[in-house]
């Protein structure tokens, strides 16, 4: 009867080997998990942050050519400055408007920007907080906008407003996101089978001296010789 009991021992332990493999593999899947995250936090902040700069540094260079439209001549050639000074940026798409809403030169049409841009530019030196949207095409933008004051007497206030095509980030970010998802599930998968063997293998081992020490003493020692 007693030569049983190790295999039965040994049965008894598949049960805590599984709930051990499911508790690391749980604790596995959760860092993963939190490592992608922030992972993809901070590439979207990345990303982010590249944009509000672009955009910052075109709407300073728009507040440059601005500052130089000092008449009326000027102010005429408004178009043709603000296409020669960003017309090679395919991915921009600019709109400089009067105080009524009337556009002054309008690149990238099909950008769409919303009245969410439009109607709220900053007033300072820093632009307005970024405004992203998708457009008529199906393409992500994302933008900000500028009130400028032109340097003539009773002058009125105009807005410029910019917008980055992003669709290439988005594109990007969908990729990597579902990268790091399918990474995640086979690290965790390959990480419980693991810890289901090894943990099976440390709990049968643990299993074998109470099975040794059941044996009943003497059964397979030899015989001692009375004369050494």
């Amino acid at each position: 009867m007693s030569s049983f009991q190790p295999r039965a021992s040994s049965m008894d332990a598949t049960a805590p080997a599984t709930r051990l493999a499911a508790l690391l593999a749980t604790a596995c899947a959760l860092l993963l998990g939190l490592l992608a995250a922030v992972s993809l936090l901070a590439l979207h902040l990345h990303f982010e942050a590249r944009d509000r700069a672009l955009l910052h540094t075109h709407l300073q260079a728009a507040r440059a050519l601005l500052v130089g439209m000092d008449n009326t001549a000027a102010l005429t050639a408004l178009p043709a400055r603000f296409e020669a000074a960003f017309a090679d940026e395919p991915a921009l798409a600019v709109r400089v408007q009067g105080a009524y809403g009337q556009p002054l030169y309008e690149q990238g049409p099909a950008a769409g920007l919303p009245p969410a841009l439009l109607t709220r530019p900053s007033v300072s030196a820093q632009p307005a907080p970024l405004v992203t949207w998708r457009g008529g095409d199906g393409r992500t933008w994302r933008g900000s906008a500028l009130a400028m004051r032109l340097p003539l007497e009773g002058a009125s206030t105009l807005t410029v407003a910019m917008a980055l095509d992003i669709e290439p980030h988005e594109s990007f970010m969908a990729s990597f996101r579902w990268t790091l998802i399918g990474y995640v599930l086979l690290a965790v998968a390959a990480f419980a089978l693991l810890a289901r063997w090894a943990a099976g293998r440390a709990l049968a081992r643990s299993a074998r001296p109470g099975a040794i020490a059941s044996t009943p003493i003497g059964v397979n020692e030899p015989a001692l010789d009375p004369h050494r």
